[in-house]
């Protein structure tokens, strides 16, 4: 079976997002220039869109994925992208760390607490790690539900269930070969994150949250601001 990851790349673009994504980032990037800070690592950097605006704005800055389908379009852009892990990269190497587009909402109550000792260990003492994450709304309200797409040789299944803080998001995808289909198919579990949680960290202080509506009617994001004590 594909990598999950590696098939969110191939129906990104089926997808459509991109118009409330680059809202997104202008927003990003509007607090990183208010922060005045240079190196800044992108965690979960997906197709390198928003590298390329960092680059462009002249910071200097590198993006890494577990998808190495993301990792080549990224690259294609002409930015600085791989799929190393935050192990991977010296102490205290960049003044600020993002992670966009509800990257820690695909990071389970589990595993979440040794990812931000991650993230703190390559910051200095002050240091920004700014993310978003999914409001509840943007799980009740927004996500949950099945989307259909169906474009030239493709059709696209998207059927998204949120129960007990967590939203299971079954893919279905069938690409036309020939004169047959070929199916492929993955789920994605993303998991519901409270702010007081980050109000609680002993390595970060929260330093501002900012909400945000992309998709819905209301705040469906929270954009939080942390820094390293």
């Amino acid at each position: 079976m594909i990598n999950p990851l590696d098939l969110y790349a191939k129906i990104e673009s089926l997808i459509g997002f991109d118009a409330q994504y680059e809202k997104l980032y202008q927003i990003y990037l509007n607090l990183l220039k208010s922060l005045h800070v240079k190196r800044i690592l992108d965690v979960g950097c997906g197709n390198g869109t928003f590298l390329s605006h960092l680059q462009n704005e002249q910071f200097d800055a590198c993006g890494i994925d577990r998808s190495g389908s993301m990792v080549e379009r990224a690259l294609a852009l002409g930015v600085n992208a791989s799929t190393k892990e935050l192990e991977a990269f010296e102490e205290a190497s960049f003044e600020c760390v993002v992670a966009i587009a509800d990257v820690l909402n695909y990071i389970s109550p589990v595993e979440i607490g040794s990812f931000l000792e991650a993230v703190a260990r390559v910051l200095p003492k002050e240091g920004y790690f700014i993310f978003d994450v999914n409001t509840l709304y943007g799980f009740e309200g927004v996500a949950d539900g099945v989307m259909c797409q169906n474009r030239n040789d493709q059709f696209l299944s998207v059927d998204a269930t949120f129960f007990n803080k967590e939203l299971l998001t079954k893919i279905v995808l069938f690409e036309k070969e020939g004169e047959f289909y070929r199916k492929e198919e993955g789920s994605i579990t993303q998991y519901f994150h409270p702010l007081s949680y980050f109000k609680k960290l002993k390595m970060f202080k929260l330093s501002s949250t900012k909400p945000v509506t992309l998709f819905g009617d209301e705040p469906d994001k929270t954009i939080l601001m942390l820094q390293k004590r």
